[in-house]
């Protein structure tokens, strides 16, 4: 991985040579933690005339749209573009609903007839619901709604002890400890209070309540039916603690649909379609490039390439964690060429195939090589970061990396071209 290194300014402009595999591990998006980073105003490097817009809470800018004293700079319509994104992010998360009360319905089967064939179920909806959730996480890393809710939704990685038994801790976490509360609001308040780690809600918290740890080498885990058969304390625990936080996931999802409703007076869509062009066009590409070349590239690929720990595997219960690669990959894609679930059509590439003809082009070559290379990546994940150094696993998931570096890199030179700000960490 030496050639996975990228130059890096931190603190007061000392110039660091740090390795992409451990960037931003511990700095999550859109809280005070946020990861420390100079903002260039160069304005043929990705900044811009007129300053970088100063900054917000977790690195979010104040503005997105860049200054220049030329009046008739970055002159150009997207209201097509951004009518399309505002619709395609209510549909993309109106489905994520859909899907997540489908695995509500799962959860509450289990719970009323527990036996294999109905944990089987469970499990089934609860990867079945992954995939229209993970297409949304493309309305990230900038001041969307879906940051105020995002680590009750998706935390990981995750202290298993935390919440249930482990292997090594038979009496440990929430459900074992009597003076515990699993009421949604009590385990909304525990989830990450004292360490990231120790996540107490969303789609992974779930995850491990169906599975179980993963102690195979060759499958998922496999916690038993009987774990949800009431009548001890800790198995009617656990059975509260699933429905609660499966209701939780519902109800989170939902709050953030229903802001992207433009039709709802004061929805973050309405607000969204009344900004200025530019400021919507900044955050779509931030959201779409920080996802590709920071979220993915680092924290969610290389960094669990680095470590070959399957802790560092974001669906390591389940090991549907290629499934999150190939389905956020796909939610870049929506947002570039427009191919949201409503079929509008209208994406970022029209802008630039107009303004940049030929870096559209390199768009369009950037994402045909990541498409290709995260689809060849092995399955299930554990297996690839198992897997020898210059193994083929390995070697393919090396590539899918650096292909996810050139993709980024590709879109950041857009933002002198459509005047705005692009800030992706580690590019």
């Amino acid at each position: 991985m030496a050639d996975l290194k990228t130059r890096l300014l931190l603190g007061a402009g000392a110039l660091a040579l740090t390795p992409v595999l451990t960037l931003w591990r511990d700095a999550p998006f859109g809280t005070a933690q946020a990861m420390p980073m100079i903002l260039t105003a160069d304005e043929e490097g990705g900044g811009g005339e007129g300053g970088e817009g100063g900054g917000e809470s977790g690195g979010v800018p104040a503005s997105y749209a860049l200054g220049s004293t030329d009046p008739t700079k970055w002159q150009y319509d997207a209201s097509a573009v951004i009518d399309a994104y505002v619709a395609g992010g209510r549909a993309q998360y109106v489905a994520a609903v859909a899907d997540a009360a489908k695995l509500q319905s799962a959860v509450e089967a289990l719970l009323a007839q527990p036996n294999k064939e109905t944990l089987a179920a469970a499990r089934a909806a609860w990867v079945a619901a992954r995939p229209a959730y993970l297409v949304t996480e493309a309305f990230r890393f900038y001041d969307g709604p879906i940051e105020e809710v995002e680590g009750e939704v998706n935390s990981w990685p995750m202290n298993e002890a935390y919440i249930d038994y482990t292997v090594d801790a038979p009496k440990s976490g929430i459900i074992n400890d009597p003076a515990s509360s699993v009421e949604a609001a009590a385990l909304a308040g525990l989830n990450q209070k004292a360490d990231e780690a120790d996540v107490t809600t969303g789609w992974h918290a779930i995850e491990f309540l169906l599975w179980g740890q993963d102690l195979s080498a060759t499958g998922p885990g496999d916690r038993p039916a009987t774990d949800f058969v009431p009548g001890t304390p800790e198995t009617d625990k656990r059975r509260a603690y699933l429905k609660a936080v499966t209701d939780l996931l519902v109800a989170d999802l939902q709050k953030v649909a229903a802001a992207w409703d433009p039709a709802a007076a004061n929805s973050y869509a309405a607000k969204l379609k009344a900004m200025p062009q530019r400021e919507v066009i900044g955050r779509m590409i931030n959201g779409i490039a920080v996802l590709a070349g920071s979220e993915m590239r680092s924290e969610r690929m290389a960094v669990a390439l680095d470590s070959g720990d399957q802790e560092d595997e974001q669906s390591c219960f389940s090991d549907t964690t290629r499934q999150d690669f190939v389905y956020d990959l796909k939610g870049v894609e929506n947002v570039w060429y427009g191919t949201y679930p409503n079929g509008s059509g209208a994406g970022l590439d029209t802008l630039m195939r107009k303004l940049d003809p030929e870096g559209a082009a390199r768009i369009d070559a950037a994402f045909a090589d990541v498409l290709t290379k995260i689809k060849a990546l092995g399955d299930p994940w554990d297996q690839v970061l198992a897997a020898a150094p210059d193994s083929p696993p390995r070697k393919q998931a090396e590539a899918a990396v650096e292909a996810l570096g050139v993709l980024a890199a590709e879109l950041k030179k857009t933002g002198p071209v459509l005047g705005v700000l692009v800030q992706i960490p580690g590019i």
